[in-house]
């Protein structure tokens, strides 16, 4: 993917940024996401076109609804911003071949432009729903199977190709098996505290995980989630916002994780080695 590309990866996730904020809005209160136009969530006017231009509406109305002065949420503006720099770093891992490749490409899919179209869409695909599924498990405590079901879905489809593509059973079945393997973890966790260490859909989640990605970056991601979990539940216990029972969204450390497992891939030699093998 060529440099010159990244104003347009830039709008490109923005828009969806944009999309993303009806998605989990309508989620929340059960209203079908791909119909209707986008109404003002105070007076439920129906919004104009350059009322919903990314970022830029929300700065041009002062974070105000032009009928009725209602606050605009200022997540929506985070939630375009946060998807639109996701969506820059895919292009730059893709751009500079750092990211491993997708279970159904080879290691060179920076050397076809096809092939690193189809890599930056299938990671921009899952940073999307990340950012759906961290922001309303973080506003709601639960999150919602119509997020989690698409990820699981694509994570097969993507290892029964690559499968078929190397006509080989061992690669699939290892991603498989690492899989059910943190679905089972944070299950348990789920299971045997009552709910109380973990919700039931962060097993979903790392189900999902484990599907998307190869078997190294996904050990090191879930990894990188339980000891940013752990370090961000104890700073917030110290200072007093939350308590030890208090329930903490854990999705968002998930994603985080293997977020920052892709990118430090390419930084540890030995992982580098394991995420590329074929």
């Amino acid at each position: 993917m060529a440099v010159a590309l990244f104003p347009a990866v830039l709008l490109f996730g923005l828009v969806i940024g944009s999309f993303l904020t009806v998605v989990i809005a309508r989620i929340g209160i059960k209203e079908t996401i791909f119909w209707g136009r986008s109404r003002c969530v105070q007076c439920r006017r129906q919004l104009l076109w350059f009322e919903l231009l990314p970022v830029l509406s929300f700065i041009a109305q002062g974070g105000q609804c032009r009928s009725c002065g209602g606050r605009i949420p200022r997540t929506y503006p985070a939630i375009e911003l946060i998807t639109a720099g996701l969506f820059l770093a895919v292009g730059w891992g893709v751009a500079a071949g750092t990211l491993p490749a997708p279970p159904f490409l080879t290691d060179a899919y920076a050397a076809s432009a096809g092939a690193a179209v189809a890599a930056f869409l299938y990671y921009a695909f899952f940073a999307a729903l990340a950012v759906a599924i961290s922001v309303y498990d973080f506003e709601h405590r639960v999150i919602p199977r119509a997020l989690v079901m698409p990820l699981i879905a694509v994570g097969i489809a993507a290892e029964v190709a690559g499968g078929l593509r190397a006509m080989e059973l061992a690669r699939p079945l290892a991603a498989v098996a690492v899989a059910a393997g943190a679905f089972l973890l944070f299950w348990a966790l789920w299971f045997f505290s009552g709910g109380r260490a973990m919700g039931r859909g962060d097993a979903d989640v790392a189900l999902a995980i484990g599907l998307f990605f190869q078997p190294p970056a996904v050990i090191l991601g879930l990894f990188f989630a339980l000891w940013l979990g752990a370090a961000v539940g104890i700073l917030l216990v110290a200072v007093g916002r939350l308590t030890w029972k208090s329930p903490m969204p854990f999705a968002p450390f998930l994603f985080s994780g293997i977020i920052l497992a892709l990118f430090s891939i390419p930084h540890l030699p030995l992982l580098q080695e394991m995420a590329w093998l074929r």
